[in-house]
């Protein structure tokens, strides 16, 4: 929990954005869960996420070179998105 001065002026802040833009503060407001996720979530992590299972699903029907080729592309896909994240 913030200290009682801190959230005074974040109180202080979210009146102003209200004041200032008030469909930006209305926007804020109705962010939920799955947008928050959306935000955060990239193509390629759910590509790198998508990769993973399907390595461990071909590790349980046997298929070895399926899987090895399946998590090299997860990691792949997971080494481009920290360079990209690293060069912005």
């Amino acid at each position: 929990m913030l200290p009682r001065e801190e959230r005074r002026r974040l109180q202080e802040i979210e009146q102003q954005l209200a004041e200032d833009d008030p469909r930006l503060a209305r926007k804020m407001d109705q962010t939920s869960t799955v947008g928050y996720l959306r935000a955060r979530l990239s193509t390629t992590n759910l590509l790198a996420v998508f990769s993973g299972v399907l390595a461990v699903i071909c590790l349980f029907l046997g298929e070895g070179g399926a899987m090895l080729t399946a998590v090299f592309t997860a990691g792949l896909l997971l080494a481009a998105n920290a360079v990209q994240l690293r060069l912005s």
